[in-house]
């Protein structure tokens, strides 16, 4: 005979009590869980972000949206990426996020952020030129955006001439001086971290400033994207043999704003006559090339102390992937073509040549 088991005894769940059990599951799983999740859901996405300070981002076209929930995220501007993204494709708004430059506020929920991004109609676009100095980067900026004032722009773009990132932004027309700032040395970092490796600047035995230095230095020499290695491989030579590098760029560079003073020496120009000055003159007077300068490489051999406008990435990898040649000079002339010779007699009959008729 088979003895029964004794449910209390053994601890074994009556029909009853798994029913019970069943339901309060289902109550849980079914119910009360997914109603947590949406009131920690809804309060989430209502939470003010934790940084206490204002923030710049820039969406570029075609960057996705896991893209643009990582750069808020390391940002501080939100608290989850994944909320971020959920929010987004929950609501079918992928699609409406706009490329542009936004300022966002201290605080800011993650819903208010979404919302700021699907309106660029703040957002002013700035084309910025490869080649240009730092005073004419402050010079359209302050045309093209209401809070830019060109002083304020160019002491403090200054220190990182070379550095600013020439491209076509979508600003917001709210941005202050140091954001502007930030924002193209940020995008230099990011356009060139591919070019400026430690491996690359080893291959052409240049520091990165070097590099940023000589790369400024061809980009105001030549145009065609031809001559840009062959015309770093003999300003690299030069500098390695000891000659002086002879970059009229530099020049220019040194005695632009000089012209506003005149034989005054120092002077404070007003604003009218930067905004009109000529940052890059071509009829130097024979003392303007001999101009007692740092940055004055036909007096002055070595680099100039810093870059000397800002640099495209065709240019960069020029100086990076230079081209040996046996050449030692070159010009271009008014057509923008470029001649090279191995001799300084080649070279001044080239000068006969294409420069004086």
């Amino acid at each position: 005979m088979v003895e029964e088991l004794d449910p209390t005894k053994y601890h074994i769940m009556t029909p009853k009590k798994k029913r019970i059990l069943i339901a309060s599951l289902l109550f849980v799983f079914l119910f009360l869980l997914p109603c947590t999740l949406y009131a920690y859901y809804k309060i989430a996405v209502w939470r003010p972000s934790q940084t206490d300070k204002e923030i710049t981002l820039q969406i570029g076209s075609g960057e996705s949206v896991s893209e643009i929930a990582g750069a808020l995220y390391d940002k501080g501007a939100i608290n989850s990426e994944f909320l971020f993204v959920f929010y987004i494709f929950s609501h079918g708004l992928q699609s409406n996020i706009q490329a542009g430059t936004y300022v966002i506020k201290a605080g800011t929920p993650l819903v208010g952020i979404i919302s700021q991004l699907q309106h660029g109609t703040n957002d002013v676009t700035v084309t910025f030129l490869e080649g240009w100095r730092v005073e004419e980067f402050a010079r359209l900026a302050s045309k093209k955006l209401s809070n830019i004032d060109y002083r304020k722009f160019a002491d403090s773009a200054a220190p990182y001439e070379g550095y600013l990132f020439p491209d076509t932004y979508f600003i917001n027309s709210e941005i202050q001086e140091a954001d502007l700032v930030a924002l193209l040395r940020k995008t230099f970092d990011e356009k060139t971290a591919s070019i400026l490796t430690d491996e690359n600047l080893k291959k052409a035995e240049l520091t990165k400033e070097q590099a940023v230095i000589f790369t400024s230095l061809v980009e105001r020499e030549v145009s065609v994207a031809a001559d840009k290695p062959i015309v770093a491989g003999i300003l690299l030579k030069r500098w390695k043999e000891g000659m002086k590098l002879d970059v009229d760029a530099t020049v220019q560079y040194a005695v632009a704003q000089k012209r506003l003073c005149g034989s005054q020496g120092y002077c404070i120009p007003t604003l009218e006559e930067y905004m009109d000055l000529n940052w890059w003159p071509k009829d130097l007077s024979q003392e303007e090339l001999d101009f007692d300068s740092l940055y004055n490489t036909r007096v002055k051999a070595g680099l100039p102390p810093s870059p000397i406008s800002s640099v495209s990435l065709a240019s960069l990898d020029a100086v990076i992937n230079s081209q040996a040649t046996p050449y030692y000079f070159y010009l271009t002339d008014n057509a923008g073509v470029t001649h090279y010779a191995k001799t300084l007699a080649e070279h001044n009959a080239n000068i006969v040549t294409f420069l004086t008729h």
